[in-house]
């Protein structure tokens, strides 16, 4: 893979430039070695100008040898901190990553009440409520009797039925408990008017027991 393309994958700043300083390391070495190669060292000369272009490319060398020193040492500071940055990075992706999973546990939760919900009305819908058995009348009849209720909804005209029937309902109640109340004092005055006929019985049973005596000294004479 080539520089460029290894530069296009990195996305981050401080990973960019460790990359950037890695490269001028590199180049830097690669030019101290080309250095050295065309700059070979004398073994031996007692030439003037040979021995201080010897010292000469020994004080180069040296100098890009600081040169490399240096760089090494910027390295390693960005190393160093491309590390803690991307420590940082790592601690930002798993809080991410827990707000995430955070995040779809409450929507699971929400999915799995939305369908308890829909479970709950739908039951609701299909119950067979006590009402829908009432003895109501039919709407057509209800609203005879009631045409201010023509403009109503549905669940309205449901409630006014089921409130007519319970008054149709009351009434009855009503006399139902006036109708008990009169059997009721039919049963005591028909009770009151036995007991008093059997006293009776007994009273003129007693009165015969007691007429017998002179029954029969009238029958005698």
């Amino acid at each position: 893979m080539s520089d460029m393309n290894v530069s296009d994958h990195i996305k981050t700043q401080h990973n960019r430039m460790l990359h950037e300083a890695n490269q001028e390391l590199a180049r830097q070495v690669n030019e101290l070695v080309e250095y050295q190669i065309e700059n070979p060292e004398l073994k031996s000369s007692t030439n003037n100008a040979d021995v201080e272009k010897e010292k000469a490319v020994k004080r180069e060398i040296e100098n890009r040898k600081k040169a490399i020193r240096a760089q090494l040492a910027v390295i390693k500071s960005l190393y160093r901190q491309s590390v803690i940055r991307v420590r940082e990075e790592k601690a930002q992706t798993s809080d991410s990553r827990n707000v995430n999973d955070t995040l779809i546990l409450q929507l699971h939760n929400l999915k799995y009440e939305e369908q308890s919900l829909s479970s709950e009305i739908s039951a609701a819908q299909n119950y067979d409520h006590k009402y829908m058995k009432l003895p109501l009348i039919s709407v057509e009849e209800f609203l005879e009797l009631f045409p201010d209720h023509q403009e109503s909804s549905e669940h309205d005209i449901m409630t006014a039925r089921i409130e007519h029937e319970y008054q149709v309902r009351m009434k009855l109640e009503e006399r139902r408990q006036e109708k008990l109340k009169q059997k009721q004092m039919l049963i005591a005055e028909v009770k009151k008017r036995k007991d008093d006929l059997t006293k009776l019985d007994g009273m003129l049973e007693r009165f015969i027991e007691a007429a017998a005596p002179i029954q029969k000294v009238l029958a005698t004479e």
